[in-house]
């Protein structure tokens, strides 16, 4: 943190942006008077006190793992989140108009939706342009009178917003389909009122519980029946969608199921969750997949998000949808400047929220406008709501302008332009100063049978550009906490937390762990044990080169290399003598390769692969858990070698990673219950223990060196198994007490035979088909290779023969190796198989407008 000259920080220094409306200071530069226990507080904490909470929010926010994907030039990437160190205040009585505003604005938009999608009374009467439907490339006949969910086709919905220079509010969109950006809003909230939480309630601020405990609820009642407890999933599009960390977040925070395609099945009309125990039916699907993608059979062919036959248990009201199929068509663009007519016609009032100033290009006068006022104007898809920023014609080079204008000729359709925007500014923390950066919210609203709610408060996103807040909410700008403040004190007494009278029927997890869920946690088991494993062995390696001895005395190292080639951290040439002439020297070499991408087996590889897996459970993992798998995947990523950077520097990093990998398993062994997760996640570890050890002991003791005692000290730290040596044959290091303890010894949790009893009777513990008789294919493999270690006798396994080899160990260790892949095969083959998606019977696949 960089220490300040100054003492204080006031809010006079601050000035506004001229010819925008200031949210904190009134047009003749006084803090509103909502504002001043913002100001005054900050003030009494001056410079150095805002930087210390900003680097607080900023731990916070890193510590839960709070990130978002963006697409770019070199992929999908995942960037941190960004939240402000002052919130935005806004007043009870400016929030109220709002909040009615947005109420009706809800209202509105359920009534248009359901006409288009049934009685289409709007386009007989010619309120609405028939071509904003039919020529809507995202309008599906399967969506025409599909039935509404507890009749309301729009549960959850979203109204961007901008405020003009005179204070009042203007729409710039709505989002109906699956409005993002609700988990970041409420993660905003959490981690603002930790680093204030006196100020919180200083200033009255309407808590978000109420919303949250409304929704809940509200996901409940929605179950065709069930409706004591159903089961409530939220279906995401998976972890590398935009919408990962909020997913995962949602459903935790809801306490509903998250889930993938591969998870369901629809089985005589009834949408299931597929668990290891078999189908459980599912009453209420919260999706945040596109209406198109949502079910393969009948809307978009080749869709990998949606379920098959879906749109058949939803016409048999065998499963509530929020929101609705077709839902989509509300935030239409196009559908913008229509709406004022709309609640004319419906409900026999003017719009309370009005749209920014919308022109749809289909419409012959409209057309004839925008290209007269192109200059004054920005330019969108019509149907299409994207990321995509909007053309704006006056910053377009002749050339570029004379393109869009043809283009809007050729098909006037499909573009609609808006008035250029202006949005209010705020105060802003930056490079220790307060400046005005523009700023734009994110409302979100929740209609029930009874009325609709409005969340008191907003996602709101910050730019010191105004232009960038045209793009979309996971655009990567800094966001900030919005507070709804009262002159009255509020009631806190709402809570997510069961109430206390509540009866609950008490219950052991079972066989409810989808097969995804469990194939995830497995390869997360695996994935750990592995790179504990790798970065234990290059431990070993390097401490050994960085020593006082020359390389050529280190009898144990050729061995060492070789162990490391199997695993596929090196390449396998400096396995092999009079091969590594032309590569680099070891002291080299061993460094660099901590951080080698393009070993496909290597430590960054393994490392990658956690994080990925873990990113997919992160619903299933606490809190603590994902910190610590997030610290490894964070901290592996930034580090890197430099040429100069001596080996006590690498070894204190790999050091570091082994005790991040220690109290991962430490947390996951003592924090999770003894479900089906936690044995898949065990037997994914203890596959991975076996293998690698297998891999470990056939590179270094099957060939013997002339110095075995060097080579055993090495192999036994590899496998951390030392301290346990030494406390029974004290210094004396040999070959058969060194094989016996790491290969038949059944109560070292490092050894060979321990792995294989373990894997034995996790196996047993999970759900069986009680159709079939006898051992299943994995329990008959699992149960081979624990009797081949049974019976062997560490005695003859550390005896070297005429070959100069020992055989019987390499003949061991070699079933091992080649039956531990099988074994893994058998697990997969009865419970992680998924099967792939059903090719659409009717439909056109329609292309998506940028």
């Amino acid at each position: 943190m960089t220490t300040s000259v100054r003492t204080s920080c006031s809010f006079g220094d601050y000035a506004a942006t001229p010819a925008r409306f200031d949210e904190c200071k009134s047009s003749d530069g006084q803090v509103r008077p909502h504002w001043r226990p913002i100001a005054d507080y900050l003030e009494s904490l001056g410079p150095e006190g805002i930087c210390e909470r900003a680097s607080t929010i900023e731990q916070l926010v890193y510590e839960n793992g709070t990130t978002f994907n963006v697409d770019s030039d070199e992929g999908r990437l995942v960037r941190p989140w960004r939240l402000s160190a002052i919130p935005l205040v806004i007043d009870s009585q400016s929030w109220a108009k709002l909040e009615t505003g947005l109420a009706q604005r809800t209202l509105l938009l359920e009534a248009v939706l359901d006409d288009l999608l049934g009685d289409q009374r709007l386009i007989k009467e010619k309120i609405i342009p028939a071509e904003v439907l039919w020529a809507n490339p995202f309008f599906q006949r399967a969506y025409h009178k599909l039935p509404s969910t507890s009749g309301k086709r729009l549960h959850i919905t979203a109204t961007d917003l901008a405020r003009a220079t005179d204070g009042s509010w203007w729409v710039t969109s709505d989002r109906t389909r699956a409005p993002s950006g609700l988990g970041y809003l409420l993660e905003n909230r959490i981690v603002t009122s930790r680093v204030f939480p006196q100020l919180v309630r200083q200033c009255n601020t309407r808590r978000l519980a109420a919303f949250f405990d409304s929704l809940r609820r509200h996901l409940r009642s929605l179950a065709p029946r069930m409706r004591e407890n159903p089961r409530v999933a939220l279906l995401t599009p998976g972890h590398d969608s935009y919408r990962d960390f909020e997913d995962a977040y949602l459903a935790r925070y809801l306490g509903v199921t998250l889930v993938e395609s591969t998870d369901l099945a629809v089985r005589g009309g009834q949408l299931n969750l597929k668990t290891l125990g078999g189908l459980l039916p599912i009453e209420v699907l919260w999706r945040h997949v596109s209406d198109r993608k949502c079910d393969p059979l009948e809307l978009e062919p080749d869709s990998n998000e949606g379920v098959t036959g879906l749109l058949r248990a939803i016409r048999e009201s065998h499963v509530a949808v929020v929101n609705s199929l077709g839902s989509v068509m509300a935030q239409t663009p196009a559908l913008l400047p229509f709406l004022p007519a709309a609640s004319r016609f419906l409900f026999s009032q003017p719009l309370q929220l009005p749209n920014v100033a919308t022109y749809w290009c289909g419409g012959k006068k409209e057309f004839d406008f925008v290209l007269q006022h192109l200059e004054t104007l920005v330019i969108r898809p019509a149907f299409a709501v994207s990321g995509a920023p909007p053309v704006s014609p006056s910053l377009l080079s002749q050339a570029a302008k004379d393109e869009l204008v043809a283009a809007i000729k050729a098909r006037p359709q499909e573009y609609v332009a808006q008035q250029k925007l202006e949005h209010s500014t705020t105060p802003v923390w930056s490079n220790e100063q307060l400046k005005p950066w523009h700023v734009a919210l994110r409302c979100f609203q929740l209609q029930t049978n009874e009325a609709v709610e409005v969340l008191p408060g907003a996602l709101a996103r910050l730019s010191p550009l105004e232009r960038e807040l045209e793009l979309s909410t996971v655009s990567g700008h800094l966001t900030m906490d919005c507070w709804v403040s009262s002159s009255q004190p509020i009631d806190s007494e709402t809570t997510l937390l069961p109430s206390p009278s509540a009866t609950i029927a008490l219950k052991r997890s079972g066989d409810e762990l989808p097969s995804r869920v469990a194939e995830h946690l497995f390869w997360l088991g695996r994935y750990a044990e592995r790179a504990e494993a790798i970065t234990r062995l290059l431990r070993a390696t390097i401490v050994r080169i960085s020593g006082e001895s020359e390389i050529r005395d280190l009898p144990e190292l050729p061995r060492l290399l070789a162990a490391l080639a199997a695993v596929g951290q090196i390449e396998p040439d400096y396995a092999v003598a009079g091969l590594d002439g032309n590569l680099p020297s070891i002291e080299d070499m061993l460094p660099d390769s901590v951080n080698d991408l393009k070993q496909p087996r290597g430590l960054q590889s393994t490392i990658r692969s956690i994080v990925t897996n873990a990113r997919s459970v992160r619903d299933r993992l606490s809190i603590d858990a994902y910190r610590i798998i997030q610290r490894i995947g964070t901290d592996t990523s930034e580090s890197s070698i430099h040429p100069d950077e001596n080996m006590g520097r690498v070894i204190e990093r790999l050091n570091r990673l082994i005790t991040d990998l220690l109290a991962f398993s430490g947390v996951a062994n003592e924090s999770m219950t003894r479900t089906h997760g936690w044995r898949f996640l065990q037997l994914g570890r203890r596959i991975e223990r076996a293998d690698q050890t297998a891999e470990l002991l056939d590179a270094t003791l099957v060939q013997p060196v002339h110095s075995e005692t060097t080579l055993c000290e090495g192999v036994l730290e590899a496998l951390d198994s030392l301290m346990t040596y030494r406390s029974r044959y004290l210094n004396l290091v040999r070959p058969a007490p060194t094989i016996d303890l790491l290969v038949t010894d059944e109560t070292n949790p490092r050894s060979l035979r321990f792995q294989l009893q373990e894997i034995v009777d996790l196996i047993t513990q999970l759900p069986t088909d009680s159709k079939i008789i006898g051992l299943g294919s994995d329990e008959k493999l699992a149960s081979e290779l624990l009797h081949q270690l049974r019976v062997a006798d560490p005695t003859p396994l550390s005896e070297i023969d005429r070959t100069e080899k020992r055989s019987n160990l390499q003949l061991l260790l070699r079933r091992l190796i080649e039956g531990l892949p099988s074994l893994s095969d058998a697990i997969a083959a009865r419970y992680l198989i998924h099967t792939g998606t059903t090719q659409a019977l009717t439909g056109v696949i329609p292309t998506e407008l940028s």
